[in-house]
């Protein structure tokens, strides 16, 4: 599973009909909004992949389609109830492309291609999770009333792991651009918004108050992640330069 995020621009005769100079106004205007549009578009060869519900576009060569299923169909619905992962998500399998419904100028992504190996797990904020291979596991991660309460991902989150002797991918989209960082053991990290958008099993998530009466810097309630894995961090997000 390959993919690629294109950005569509209006075409030729739009540029002349709305009286823009392509070639010295392609990005910007100053009186009129152009209509740039983002989409993804996935290429499948004899391969498989999983999507959200409702996102696909169109498709086209020699695929199947079929809904996502473990052995555990019980599971399957509560993951979907407890997580933004649709019950029954889409899948499509075999040699061709898939195209994910175009985002509109002004709601565009930053997408993140992430591998998971065996015996790795992925936890994600919810809402950032686009697409992944079709060689996974999906499950839901109950959170710390804490967790809870210092995010907006309700009481679940949801969790992907890849099966058993083999490698998948997952793609993550963030408002701002993303990138996996590894914590060595003995290493903290801290940070006092939400930096963090997912990590691997062996990473501890806690939400806490740095220091009590006054006393630890008046930080006030931080994110601390300690352990050893990888986490997804988005870097700008809290300056609000994505």
């Amino acid at each position: 599973m390959k993919h690629a995020v294109k950005m569509l621009e209006p075409t030729d005769l739009w540029y002349l009909q709305n009286n823009i100079n392509k070639e010295t106004n392609k990005l910007h205007h100053p009186t009129k909004n152009i209509p740039f549009v983002q989409q993804v578009e996935i290429e499948l060869d004899n391969s498989g992949t999983v999507i959200q519900k409702g996102a696909l576009h169109r498709c086209i060569g020699q695929l199947t389609y079929g809904i996502y299923k473990t052995d555990n169909r019980l599971r399957d619905i509560w993951v979907s109830l407890k997580t933004e992962a649709e019950y029954n998500a889409p899948v499509y399998k075999g040699t061709g492309m898939v195209y994910l419904e175009p985002r509109q100028k002004g709601n565009f992504l930053h997408y993140t291609s992430i591998e998971i190996i065996e015996k790795e797990q992925w936890e994600f904020d919810d809402g950032i999770f686009q697409f992944c291979s079709d060689n996974v596991v999906i499950g839901a991660k109950k959170l710390k009333y804490r967790q809870m309460i210092g995010s907006s991902d309700g009481r679940w989150r949801i969790a992907i792991a890849a099966l058993a002797g083999q490698k998948s991918t997952v793609v993550v989209g963030t408002v701002a651009p993303a990138k996996i960082v590894h914590l060595k053991r003995g290493e903290t990290v801290i940070a006092d918004y939400d930096f963090v958008k997912g990590f691997t099993n062996g990473i501890q998530e806690d939400y806490r108050k740095l220091g009590h009466f006054g006393r630890g810097g008046g930080e006030g309630f931080v994110w601390i992640y300690e352990g050893e894995g990888k986490l997804l961090v988005s870097e700008t997000e809290g300056m609000g330069l994505g």
